[in-house]
């Protein structure tokens, strides 16, 4: 897969995992105000639940976030250790194919002599 692809790939896994932290907040405010509204916790209660369920949805998604940034960084860096390989490989083929034409000349201008 080339580097482009891979990133297109881990922006849109952080995209929706942004995304599913936002869902998941909605959801979570929604759980605690029904849970308020049948009177099973009370407001204040529901309000401290509502902002430790909230900030561990964060917490998660910045760890979310650090690993695909990670897994980034690593598929860059071997995306870039393959390309100076193949920089590497034609390189190597160009003075090849060079001496070879160099032979070739010295050849031709020896069998003129």
């Amino acid at each position: 897969m080339d580097k482009m692809k891979k990133v297109g790939l881990l922006g849109a896994a952080a995209l929706i995992g942004a995304g599913l932290a936002a869902l998941s907040e909605e959801r979570i405010r929604e759980f605690v105000k029904e849970k308020i509204e049948t009177g099973k916790i009370s407001k204040e209660e529901g309000k401290i639940l509502v902002e430790d369920l909230i900030s561990e949805t964060k917490r998660q998604k910045l760890d979310i976030e650090k690993n695909i940034i990670e897994k980034l960084q690593s598929s860059l860096k071997m995306a870039d250790k393959e390309l100076e390989e193949l920089a590497e490989k034609i390189n190597d083929s160009k003075i090849e194919e060079l001496e070879a034409e160099l032979e070739k000349m010295k050849s031709l201008r020896k069998a003129n002599k």
